[in-house]
């Protein structure tokens, strides 16, 4: 059944495997599917059923109807990845849905738990788009709570009488097929009594009644069975066992309640409508409040998407990853048609009737207005139906607080040992409990790093032929993580990894040689008060006196600065401010002339300082590297040393939610623990969210270190920034407000890690700063 090109193998899973295959789907979609079926369903809200049929009748003349079933029931044997682009593919194509009820739901439940017969029965017509599913799960009494279900089907002889009610089903009004649970049992325990029923639409004693929606659309149905003869053989597996069967059936496809591919193309119908769309004679896309909302909702996608990716590679078994997927994926989905909606401006508020009602009928505004505002209006349903928001909450809560579900992180052996060493440097300093007997004085800063140094720290990520002791990005995050986890006060991120960045992309060997060695202290002076994230703002002037330099300027909020030996000082020897070009790097000895270090702390206690540059005199040696070249290397620095700080972050994020859920487990208010009160269950609920999403965006970011495009990288480590730091806010404050009055006290850590991570988006721009940045990128553009 597998029509697939013999060139891209069904299992191979690489990267630019993914490429040919995306290749291969997108080639064959053009060419095959007819041109009138995808402009009628590109933003189609309530496709017929005539299409959705077709559009699986198309696909299995290639093979690909069902590409998530076995292969010898007609599946294509691709993975999990293959299966998402095709899927993604489908809908850049304009295609539209498929009967999912049948595809999706209950065609895998047949071909795992069905018996033969019945897979010779059902399954070939749902394949080849003969004929169409609903599912009746739901009932008036029994909504998310599907253990409550009423519907009865009792056995006489050789079938089942079934009475009873069923709502919201999807498109039963046009289906041939009803997939159902009734109860068989009602003196088991609910989950125990209930089987799964296959049932003809046509039987007698079946009633279908249509339920219009907000949209002025009809696609949800009531369900009545008046004593409903089904025969026994269409008992799907054992009796009382529909309730497994069921849970197998919505926990079969973890990722698609994310709903990525449409939220994307929707993302990109903003920015097309934006083109065309005016206020005040100009396209709306010119307005920089659009874009910061644009890009903001952009960089979610992003974070989204990679959650997907990962769950996509590590097999998503998770029992709290769904929840996660469709939290987000809904809130962005409402979200962005809120936006598209808000593009349209007055005609927002214009009613548009069905497709079938619109011969003749005066269609107000843009042609891409006719679909946005009934799917705006529809979508509401999203955070509702396949278990309400407000149920993936108690489920994330429920498993939270039972330890049964922990943030996705995936290492290798080798970062494991990381990150063991850097636990066990965390924990024997343990920089909460020693904060007042062991103050970050210079010589204590001096000996963490020394620590460090012998390590093996100061040498990682950094090429061997360079004196470093190799690895990559991604194994300083792991140590990152885990100093923010516990609070370390020694400049990791300041007098390490920025340090070693620089110098290696300045190729300084021997002052590099020296800072892995752990015999020179260096600190980059390099941000200014004015900058706000811009790396190019470099205002501190340095120009050639005789056959040295001066330097004059103030560098702002230089981590390590009291303990440093030498300052990697940026400083302009040309060009205007915030130019790329005529930025110069010099070695700056701490102790030198017109060189004045005024140290503070910021509100997390780390130590800091101000490095007032006045009339500094250095040598000719002191530049490193070309002059006025040296943007690039701090380019690339500053993008390394983001990503540490969003890991550190994120180690931050991640102790302050086990802190606080702890806290609820122990205390008690009116007689009952913190953690029994649904309110607060919802919040923590959504403290793992955004720390799930956060991860996700690290691993984006990380990944983009790495691209050969600098401008493309910059963009994505922006996003990465903005969407951690938002997330980072997020936990920190609900921790506080958690806690109560406890988590206002200087005593009680989750206020630390709150400063810690208000320190952390503050740090080389803040959030609006990289949205900002990540919106007005050409490469974001790209990425997108």
């Amino acid at each position: 059944m597998n029509a697939i090109s013999p060139a891209i193998p069904a299992h191979a899973d690489t990267q630019l495997d993914h490429h040919a295959f995306r290749a291969h789907v997108r080639a064959w979609l053009r060419d095959n599917l007819p041109e009138e079926l995808t402009r009628r369903n590109r933003t189609a809200v309530h496709p017929t059923r005539d299409d959705m049929l077709e559009i699986s009748a198309i696909l299995h003349r290639n093979g690909w109807s069902v590409p998530g079933w076995p292969v010898e029931e007609g599946g294509t044997g691709w993975s999990a990845m293959q299966r998402y682009i095709f899927d993604a593919e489908l809908v850049a194509a304009g295609a539209p849905t498929n009967n999912v009820q049948g595809v999706a739901l209950v065609g895998p439940v047949i071909a795992r738990f069905g018996t033969p017969e019945q897979k010779a029965r059902f399954l070939p017509d749902i394949r080849e788009g003969k004929v169409y599913w609903s599912q009746g799960f739901s009932e008036p009494g029994a909504g998310s709570d599907l253990a409550s279900l009423r519907t009865r089907a009792v056995r006489e002889g050789d079938h089942y009488v079934v009475n009873g009610q069923k709502i919201w089903n999807s498109h039963s009004h046009f289906s041939d097929w009803i997939f159902c649970l009734v109860r068989t049992d009602p003196d088991a325990k609910p989950q125990k009594g209930i089987s799964f029923l296959l049932v003809d639409l046509r039987s007698p004693g079946v009633t279908v009644r249509p339920i219009q929606s907000i949209d002025g659309g009809e696609s949800l149905c009531e369900v009545f069975f008046d004593n409903v003869i089904v025969p026994a053989n269409q008992l799907v597996g054992e009796e009382n066992r529909g309730w497994d069967y069921a849970k197998w059936l919505l926990g079969n496809e973890r990722v698609a309640t994310a709903n990525v591919p449409r939220n994307k193309r929707n993302l990109a119908l903003i920015r097309d409508m934006a083109q065309v769309e005016k206020r005040w004679g100009r396209p709306l896309i010119e307005s920089a409040d659009l874009r910061h909302r644009l890009g903001q909702l952009e960089i979610d996608m992003l974070a989204l998407e990679e959650a997907v990716m990962q769950a996509l590679a590590s097999g998503g078994d998770d029992a709290g990853l769904p929840s996660v997927l469709k939290l987000e994926g809904t809130r962005l989905q409402q979200e962005i048609l809120r936006m598209m909606v808000e593009v349209l401006g007055p005609y927002g508020a214009a009613f548009y009737p069905e497709p079938k009602d619109r011969a003749g009928v005066y269609l107000p505004g843009q042609p891409h207005a006719v679909d946005m505002v009934a799917d705006f209006l529809f979508m509401r349903a999203a955070t509702i139906y396949g278990g309400s928001s407000e149920v993936q909450r108690n489920i994330l809560a429920r498993l939270l607080l039972r330890g049964e579900t922990a943030s996705h992180r995936e290492l290798t052996d080798d970062q494991r040992m990381l990150a063991d060493s850097a636990a066990a440097f965390a924990r024997k300093h343990d920089a909460f409990g020693n904060l007042r007997k062991r103050p970050a004085t210079r010589d204590n800063i001096r000996a963490g790093l020394a620590s460090f140094a012998e390590m093996g720290w100061t040498g990682l990520g950094l090429p061997e032929d360079a004196g470093g002791y190799g690895g990559d990005a991604a194994d300083i995050a792991v140590i990152a993580e885990e100093l923010g986890r516990g609070l370390v006060m020694e400049p990791f991120i300041g007098c390490v990894v920025a340090p070693g960045a620089l110098l290696a992309a300045c190729g300084a060997t021997a002052d590099l040689a020296a800072l892995v060695a752990g015999e020179t202290v260096f600190a980059v002076a390099h941000d200014e008060p004015e900058a706000r994230g811009k790396t190019q703002w470099v205002t501190t002037s340095a120009r050639q006196d005789g056959d040295g330099w001066v330097l004059d300027g103030l560098k702002c909020v230089v981590a390590g600065a009291t303990a440093a030996d030498v300052f990697l000082v940026s400083a302009r020897t040309s060009g205007d401010d915030g130019d790329e070009d005529g930025i110069s790097l010099f070695c700056v000895p701490a102790t030198a002339a017109g060189v004045a270090v005024k140290p503070f702390r910021t509100i997390d206690n780390q130590q800091v300082g101000d490095v007032a540059l006045t009339g500094a005199r250095l040598e000719a040696g002191a530049l490193i590297g070309a002059e006025g070249q040296a943007f690039a290397a701090l380019d690339a620095m500053t993008a390394r040393a983001i990503m540490a700080s969003c890991a550190d972050a994120v180690g931050a994020m991640e102790q302050a939610l086990w802190t606080t859920r702890d806290y609820l487990r122990t205390r008690r208010q009116f007689g009952a623990a913190l953690a029994d009160f649904q309110a607060l269950q919802h919040r923590l609920a959504d403290m793992f969210v955004e720390l799930e999403l956060a991860r996700a965006s690290l691993a984006r970011g990380l990944g983009a270190l790495d691209l050969a495009d600098a401008d493309e990288r910059r963009a994505l480590v922006s996003a990465s920034k903005a969407r951690i730091g938002r997330a980072g806010f997020h936990v920190g404050a609900q921790g506080i407000q958690l806690h109560g009055g406890m988590g206002m006290t200087e005593e009680c850590v989750i206020g630390h890690y709150f400063r810690r991570l208000k320190v952390f988006d503050t740090a080389y721009g803040d959030g609006h700063y990289h949205v900002c940045a990540w919106a007005d990128a050409d490469a974001g553009a790209r990425a997108r």
